[in-house]
């Protein structure tokens, strides 16, 4: 059985860098008892240095970024590249969030940062997911457009540093009783995983993990990594509750 990815995205989260610090350090501690779940952190780009100068000789810690700008050159203002957030100590980079999506990011665009990301070294979390649940199924049409317009005549060789992580807005930061239940994350794994097979062939989906993310909490962790059929999490505002999110792993060690 392959190590379970749980990826931690802070948002615009915590309020301060002590705070980050405190977070990031008691989660380094716990670390030890995290078994065969390995960890990557998003902070926000204004933390990266200082979480990386208490995860850098974790065994189970690495650090992610939330985003990534690839364009070409260095005159973009406000805009944070590929070779900075390697030299921050990167390894994961979230492309397609539907937060990033809501803005200004394009099925075109997330391809752009997701290839560039890649060649760049870095591992990318491919984000799909609807804005709607329908009992019809139309569902399904938005996540094939996205995972379609993203992996379509994606070179063999850079596979290997993709992760797609299904997270239906309509679930997002939403109470324990609203997420979804793990028979319907189940039915998407399995379309997810149907789609992948279809595009890229049996022998690269081997290659390729499946998180979820949305309301997801130590409560029902367990449940929706087991029944749900996926190889970790993408969790946002539990991985701030450090005893919640420490217990969280545990539950799925």
């Amino acid at each position: 059985m392959s190590n379970k990815l749980i990826i931690a995205n802070w948002k615009m989260n915590p309020a301060s860098l002590d705070m980050a610090k405190e977070i990031i350090t008691e989660i380094n501690k716990e670390s030890k008892h995290f078994g065969d779940v390995n960890l990557v952190v998003c902070p926000p780009f204004v933390y990266l240095n200082e979480v990386t100068g208490v995860i850098h000789n974790s065994k189970k810690i690495v650090l992610g970024a939330q985003d990534v700008f690839v364009g070409e050159g260095v005159s973009h203002t406000g805009e944070v590249g590929i070779k900075l957030l390697k030299k921050a100590g990167v390894e994961y980079v979230l492309v397609g969030h539907s937060e990033r999506r809501e803005l200004l990011d394009t099925d075109q665009i997330v391809k752009e940062k997701m290839i560039a990301s890649m060649k760049g070294g870095l591992k990318v979390v491919l984000c799909v997911g609807e804005k709607e649940r329908s009992e019809h199924g139309d569902h399904y049409h938005e996540v094939k457009r996205q995972i379609e317009n993203a992996i379509i005549k994606l070179p063999k060789k850079l596979i290997k540093n993709l992760i797609i992580a299904y997270e239906p807005v309509w679930a997002i930061g939403k109470s324990e009783e609203e997420a979804i239940k793990p028979e319907q994350l189940h039915e998407i794994t399995i379309f997810i995983k149907r789609l992948i097979n279809d595009i890229l062939g049996s022998k690269e989906l081997k290659k390729v993990k499946i998180l979820y993310g949305g309301s997801v909490t130590k409560n029902n962790a367990k449940e929706i990594i087991g029944k749900g059929n996926v190889d970790g999490l993408l969790i946002g505002r539990e991985s701030l509750k450090v005893k919640n999110f420490v217990e969280l792993i545990k539950q799925i060690k």
